[in-house]
């Protein structure tokens, strides 16, 4: 019986050991805990010697003033540095804007500050306005410090657009017209009436008052006869405006040229063993479909032929060929002619110069009376051009 307990006693000892055993395998002690560690701070970093330059809102903004009024702001400049500040030059970005002469100005001693004045004239100015000044120094952190202003420029008369430009047709025989719109941005009303044109035989205007005191129409006309180039004017008008009495408006009519020619005359730099061939491009700008023919050359050496680009919109080249070695005569004018069936000019002339000899001149078209006015060049799309053939034979082209 006591042997019975006695094995029974052991078989518990031996289950609670091992049951212990696996308890301590599934449930691992916590690892030691580390020591803590107080973190490094990073060494400040070397103070930087010398001039340095600081300025205290450097982009200013002047909010909204009124058209040609002058703003007026001074940068407070700080040398923030261990050894003076020289300002060598101010430099605003537009003759607009003022600055004080820094030639030879004192140097900023560390800790020390300074005021840079500057003026902007807003005259000829509209909408949102930003402006630079360039500060130059022997700063070692920015020896070129750049200061914005910025800010609205307010019309209280509004014209749209600013600058009437009247595009005219060069056989055009009637009157054309182009409105200009006028607006008082004030809150209260402003009259505008008596336009006058500083060059009524070519421009007249009439005032429309579309919303009483606020809004107008100014209708600019211009008449005929109508000459090639570019006719400016003014029209002025009156108003009830105290701070712009007076009102001007620019006007330009434009009329182009009846026929353009690029180029105006022809340089030749012929090559001694092959033929040359240069291009000039003749453009109408009429309504009537231009028409060319009997193309030649005063030098029977020279050969000459039409390439319509686009006919139907009066654009041709003029292909004109030069024998191997060519050289103009001296002393004796040198031309290629085409005829067309312009009323006004019957005849187009390019002449032809060495680019050794010869001065500019300009092609004109002969009109049917003496003392032809000349047809002044202007560009068009196309550009002259000169190509080396080799040995090609020349062009084609219609002799007297």
């Amino acid at each position: 019986m006591k042997s019975m307990r006695l094995c029974a006693t052991l078989i518990l000892s031996a289950v609670a050991a091992t049951g212990m055993r696996l308890a301590a395998q599934g449930n691992p002690p916590p690892p030691p805990a580390q020591p803590m560690v107080a973190p490094v701070a990073p060494a400040p970093a070397p103070p930087v010697s010398g001039p340095l330059i600081q300025v205290d809102n450097p982009s200013f903004d002047f909010g909204k003033v009124s058209l040609g009024e002058k703003v007026h702001h001074s940068y407070i400049v700080t040398n923030t540095g261990t050894e003076p500040l020289q300002i060598t030059d101010v430099h605003p970005s537009c003759h607009c804007t003022a600055a004080g002469d820094w030639s030879h100005s004192p140097p900023i001693e560390p800790g020390k500050t300074v005021q840079i004045p500057v003026q902007l004239d807003t005259s000829g100015m509209n909408g949102q306005v930003t402006r630079t000044i360039d500060v130059h120094s022997n700063a070692k952190n920015e020896p070129r410090k750049t200061l914005m202003l910025r800010g609205t420029v307010w019309k209280p008369i509004d014209v749209t657009p600013s600058i009437a430009v009247l595009n005219i047709p060069p056989d055009a025989t009637n009157e054309v017209t182009t409105t200009v719109r006028i607006v008082n941005q004030t809150d209260n009303p402003v009259a505008i009436s008596n336009p006058v044109s500083a060059n009524d035989k070519v421009f007249t205007a009439l005032l429309k008052e579309t919303k009483p005191g606020k809004e107008y129409d100014l209708l600019i006309t211009s008449h005929p006869p109508y000459n090639p180039g570019n006719a400016p004017g003014t029209i002025t008008l009156t108003t009830s405006l105290a701070s712009s009495p007076n009102l001007s408006v620019p006007v330009t009519a434009s009329v182009p040229q009846p026929i353009q020619i690029y180029p105006a005359q022809i340089f030749v730099n012929a090559a001694p063993d092959r033929w040359t061939t240069n291009k000039v491009t003749i453009h109408a700008n009429t309504t009537n479909v231009l028409v060319l023919s009997n193309p030649k050359a005063s030098d029977s050496r020279i050969h000459v032929e039409i390439q319509p680009m686009t006919p139907a919109k009066g654009m041709f080249n003029l292909m004109v060929a030069f024998p191997p070695g060519f050289q103009a005569e001296p002393g004796k004018p040198t031309e290629v002619t085409v005829e067309s069936n312009h009323p006004r000019f019957p005849t187009i002339q390019i002449p032809i110069r060495d680019y050794a000899r010869g001065k500019p001149v300009t092609a004109f078209a002969s009109r049917q009376r003496p003392n032809p006015p000349a047809v002044q060049s202007s560009t068009v799309t196309s550009n002259a051009s000169s190509t080396h053939q080799n040995p090609p034979p020349p062009p084609t082209a219609a002799h007297p």
